[in-house]
């Protein structure tokens, strides 16, 4: 089994008074070329946007986008009619194919919101641009995994446009979870977005993350009420 560990304070970082980000690998002008990418997951930005603050209208093409709303409230506008608001708790999917323009607002005057974006290359490009959100409030993630994101739509997660798995859980300190086994090709990253585990000898804390290259199931252990997110995604971009 191979590791890599990536520690929170190791991330790229952006300033912008109304944005204050974090990033997992090389975005915007943050650039590290050891971290490029994990292999098809090119982007997992940990991002805080002041209220009122917002990215205006911008382009993008051949991405599947992720959004995982951590804290308070995303409002979300595109060129192809969709509009919404995306709350704490909930995910929304936009694959941009062969282009979208989108924005996004915090729409509130006196609450901050927190989320994730993630960037996935997609399996095949040039598709239509589509939209969807999901309310994962109500998802059973206590001592065990929920699929959230699926390239095939399984157990009732959000499909998008690539042979990923991306599943989330909530351990209680003490608690053992052993991750599912992966095909070959793929690799694993798991973030723990709050808590403290123990993976193969390692410790994880917030935000900090793992890189595991095998295909082999592995024991994550809680040593502090954890919340985690696992990738598993193909490590050939395509």
């Amino acid at each position: 089994m191979r590791t890599v560990i990536h520690k929170a304070d190791e991330r790229g970082s952006a300033e912008h008074g109304w944005l204050h980000s974090r990033f997992s690998f090389s975005f915007a002008d943050y650039h590290n070329r050891d971290r490029m990418g994990f292999g098809a997951l090119r982007v997992i930005n940990d991002d805080i946007i002041e209220p009122e603050g917002g990215f205006k209208m911008h382009p993008h093409q051949d991405m599947e986008i992720i959004t995982i709303v951590l804290k308070g409230s995303l409002e979300h506008e595109d060129t192809v009619g969709n509009r919404g608001i995306i709350s704490a708790g909930q995910i929304q999917y936009m694959s941009a194919g062969s282009g979208i323009q989108h924005s996004e607002f915090n729409p509130s005057s006196t609450e901050r919101v927190e989320l994730f974006q993630i960037w996935i290359h997609p399996k095949e490009k040039g598709l239509p641009p589509y939209y969807q959100q999901r309310d994962c409030n109500g998802l059973d993630t206590m001592n065990r995994w929920s699929l959230i994101v699926s390239g095939d739509g399984r157990k009732k997660s959000m499909q998008i446009n690539q042979d990923v798995c991306i599943k989330t859980a909530r351990l209680f300190p003490g608690h053992t979870l052993v991750s599912d086994s992966t095909k070959k090709g793929h690799g694993r990253l798991l973030l723990v977005i709050d808590g403290e585990v123990n993976v193969c000898g390692q410790t994880l804390k917030h935000r900090d993350e793992l890189q595991v290259i095998c295909d082999d199931t592995f024991e994550i252990r809680a040593e502090k009420d954890a919340h985690l997110i696992l990738f598993d995604v193909p490590l050939d971009r395509p």
